[in-house]
């Protein structure tokens, strides 16, 4: 017969791969920690338009607001049922053409980047099409709300999008590929 026994020194061993355990959870938190970082300092009000590393334009709504607005009422339909919008907003095209007309010709995509690090893509040919893709920053003439519930947000909006899976919310990022 075997008898197993679990002395002080088995305790104090399982004691050690244990503490070994947490360190080495900790330390996996704290790595993907540091690569998940925020490294634009994004925030609401603000959206950065970019191509690879290099930040082509800043905007702010103030900024947004001095380029020529339309009015776009709409229906968006989400998973959160059905909202009737009346958006302040401008074309991304006339966004573009403020930081450089040729945009639109040497970039085929935009990737769009909310605060909470939702993305979507946008064609530059859908950018292109006249009355469809806009930066909104008012509904109703009233502010759009922050994640946290403040006024100064911003939102991509695609009028030729049934659904508006791809209206960025909370929108700090534009990526041109």
């Amino acid at each position: 017969m075997v008898e197993a026994s679990v002395g002080k020194g088995g305790f104090f061993s399982f004691k050690k791969i244990l503490i070994t355990v947490i360190a080495l959870l900790a330390l996996i938190i704290a790595v993907f920690s540091f690569l998940n970082r925020d490294q634009t300092g994004l925030e609401e009000g603000t959206v950065i338009i970019k191509a690879g590393d290099t930040i082509l334009g800043r905007f702010t709504i103030a900024d947004l607001q001095k380029l020529p607005a339309v009015e776009k009422k709409m229906t968006v339909n989400s998973s959160q049922g059905n909202s009737e919008n009346e958006f302040t907003c401008v074309p991304v095209l006339a966004v573009l053409n403020s930081i450089d007309p040729g945009l639109t010709q040497k970039y085929k995509k935009i990737i769009t980047k909310g605060v909470d690090n939702y993305t979507s893509g946008v064609d530059m040919s859908e950018v292109l099409q006249p009355d469809n893709v806009y930066i909104a920053y008012a509904d109703h003439g009233k502010p759009l709300k922050t994640k946290i519930g403040e006024d100064g947000s911003m939102r991509i909006i695609i009028c030729n999008d049934d659904y508006g899976q791809r209206f960025t919310r909370w929108l700090v990022g534009m990526e041109l590929q």
